[in-house]
């Protein structure tokens, strides 16, 4: 969950948020850590989040044939390593992943440069089969 963006923020909080260990706490290695360069300041981790989610776009509207779209209209998040989602990731409404895009058997539609293709959810919004439109 990210930390908050304004109010007051502890090195425990940060701590937390970045899972580091409750021994020997420094700002400089937390700030090292989430990739901000010196100077190191507590005000950098105001909305950070230590979450590994990939932003990407797609067009949510439900069709049958989804692969007519040519364009993405919305960002949506996920859990995996590649741009866009993959078999077995989970889609997320917003960037600290913390809200599930949970639609059932929903088919969603992504473009790229190199093409484009389509990617079907369960109810709790993990990709269950992806497919590619174009090449």
């Amino acid at each position: 969950m990210a930390l908050p963006t304004t109010g007051p923020l502890s090195l425990n909080d940060i701590r937390i948020e970045i899972g580091a260990s409750s021994t020997n706490v420094s700002l400089g290695a937390m700030s090292d850590t989430a990739g901000f360069s010196a100077p190191d300041a507590i005000t950098d981790f105001y909305g950070y989040s230590a979450s590994s989610c990939t932003s990407f776009l797609t067009n949510t509207s439900f069709v049958r044939n989804p692969c007519t779209l040519n364009s993405s209209n919305a960002t949506y998040y996920h859990n995996g390593a590649s741009t866009y989602p993959a078999n077995g990731d989970t889609i997320y409404t917003n960037s600290s992943c913390t809200t599930t895009a949970s639609a059932q058997n929903r088919r969603w539609f992504f473009s790229s440069n190199s093409g484009g293709g389509t990617y079907l959810t369960n109810s709790s919004g993990v990709v269950t089969s992806v497919g590619i439109c174009f090449p």
